[in-house]
């Protein structure tokens, strides 16, 4: 639930820059091995998922 809200407020107060820069450190948090995907917050998941894919890190499921 705070999660959620930060990524809420971050998107309000600061743009997309902000919310970027959450992906970016996500994905390379998965990258690392330090977090899974499924900790990442609901609001940015599909964010990084297509951002590991477009990096060529994962598969993409869809194909």
């Amino acid at each position: 639930m705070r999660t959620t809200v930060f990524i809420f407020l971050a998107k309000i107060f600061f743009g997309k820059e902000v919310f970027e820069m959450l992906v970016r450190l996500y994905a390379g948090e998965i990258i690392l091995g330090k977090i899974q995907l499924e900790n990442v917050p609901n609001g940015l998941r599909p964010r990084v998922t297509a951002y590991l894919v477009e990096m060529g890190y994962i598969e993409d499921a869809a194909q």
